[in-house]
């Protein structure tokens, strides 16, 4: 991952803050350097400046105008609070080297995206201590491999990972441990671990509260454990308060937001955007040539069709969770009026659900048999052909030769095996950009 987003350099080319990662980051500019929530349109301004040939406009980042005069971006704060950090060491570093700190030249730009990288490694460490708990290390080390390399998740913790899904890809990691471990011993921190990464999941995206089925559904294996579930929450009624108060503590800071910028609690953020839960585009979502989730992340397949009927045999906590969130999960994400999500590669809102599906992808692993087996032999080879393809595809992806939008099959298969005419290592002519108005 580290060698991908330094081989890329996308803030040499100044091109990071383009479209979502620019709605995300452009809290922090606004508050920390300009003083004025409500002036999120300032970074969007600088990137007009920069991009003129690709005719920016306020709406690319996702920020419109309000009827008072003042701005928002449609994107909640969650990316630009775990980003606080590295924009202030980015901040500091172009004071002392004499670079304009308007909080859009390359070194914020960079550090948005090695924070993005640093989160989703530090997410597959969070999922290496889940599975060492249910699996031998070998097994954890495959699993890891499969969804760092083998999913679409390469590409959101790399080339994309100044958007929201390698932080994404860490909360519900830590919520998901943190759900196991509260299960197994009914502990005060836990309990806030539950409460907090579950908060900062839905301060990042909204739609993310319904990951709130894992901890709900967790351990639900037969009737008598349904049965003693309320006696559980009712012995553990104040951890479980503590874990409902941090939760709403952090997601109001979104509405604390709002009230400062529009004098609402609540601003609707995605206008002539919404769900329709009657038209939902499941078989389009799952398998479409456009963006067909189990088409271009085929290591999916193999965990649903031979992951989950072994999860039971496994971890058999984990069972109810997956079957109650995955088809909830498939069923919510499809139903967005934009299905495809815009421009990107696999089906990026399921990066969130890979930390979860990591435990039955180990299950057929174990599953396989001993090493040597014929079993054991074609999972493995399974899992490798789907990172080759997976890394190739995204590769392509990254050098817009399989297109984020509107891909056909004719298309498909012509560019299959294209390569761009140069490669990304090559130097290319420095041309300077034009110099930034200053604000």
């Amino acid at each position: 991952m580290l060698l991908a987003v330094r081989q890329n350099q996308r803030w040499n080319t100044e091109a990071v803050f383009d479209w979502d990662a620019g709605g995300y980051f452009s809290y922090l500019p606004a508050v920390f350097l300009y003083h004025d929530p409500g002036r999120v349109d300032l970074l969007a301004r600088l990137v007009q400046q920069r991009l003129p040939e690709k005719e920016h406009d306020l709406g690319h980042l996702g920020i419109r105008q309000l009827a008072n005069g003042r701005f928002v971006t449609k994107y909640p704060l969650g990316v630009a609070l775990s980003q606080l950090p590295w924009f202030a060491g980015a901040h500091l570093y172009s004071r002392l080297e004499g670079i304009p700190a308007n909080g859009y030249l390359w070194p914020y730009q960079e550090a948005a995206m090695l924070a993005g990288v640093a989160y989703a490694i530090l997410g597959l460490w969070v999922v290496r201590k889940l599975l060492r708990r249910y699996y031998p290390d070998a097994t954890v080390a495959w699993a890891l491999a499969g969804i760092g390399l083998g999913t679409n998740y390469f590409v959101y913790a790399t080339h994309e990972a100044a958007n929201a899904h390698a932080v994404l890809f860490l909360w519900q990691a830590s919520l998901l441990y943190c759900t196991a471990r509260w299960y197994e011993t009914p502990q005060w921190r836990w309990a806030a671990g539950m409460g907090l990464f579950l908060g900062l999941a839905t301060l990042t995206r909204f739609s993310e509260v319904i990951y709130v089925l894992i901890p709900v559904a967790w351990g639900l294996t037969s009737l008598a454990a349904l049965r003693q579930r309320p006696l559980l929450l009712a012995r553990h009624a104040g951890q479980l308060a503590l874990a409902a108060g941090l939760s709403l503590a952090v997601v109001s800071v979104q509405f604390i937001f709002w009230r400062i910028v529009s004098g609402h609690w609540v601003v609707e953020s995605y206008p002539g955007e919404h769900f329709d839960f009657t038209a939902p585009h499941l078989i389009d979502g799952m398998i479409s040539i456009r963006r067909g989730w189990l088409l271009y992340t085929p290591l999916a397949a193999l965990i649903l069709a031979g992951g989950i009927p072994q999860l039971r045999r496994y971890v058999p906590s984990a069972l109810p969770a997956v079957l109650l969130l995955l088809p909830a999960l498939i069923y919510v994400t499809f139903s967005w009026g934009q299905w495809w999500y815009g421009w990107g590669f696999s089906t990026r809102p399921f990066v969130s659900v890979y930390p979860l599906l990591a435990l039955p992808l180990g299950a057929v692993l174990v599953a396989s048999g001993r090493p040597g087996s014929m079993a054991y032999r074609a999972v493995r080879g399974i899992v490798v052909a789907c990172i080759v393809l997976n890394l190739w595809q995204g590769w392509q992806y990254v050098n817009n030769i399989l297109p984020g939008d509107e891909m056909t099959a004719q298309l498909y298969r012509e560019r299959f095996f294209q390569v761009p005419p140069w490669h990304p290592a090559w130097p290319t002519p420095d041309v300077p950009p034009p110099p930034l108005v200053p604000w």
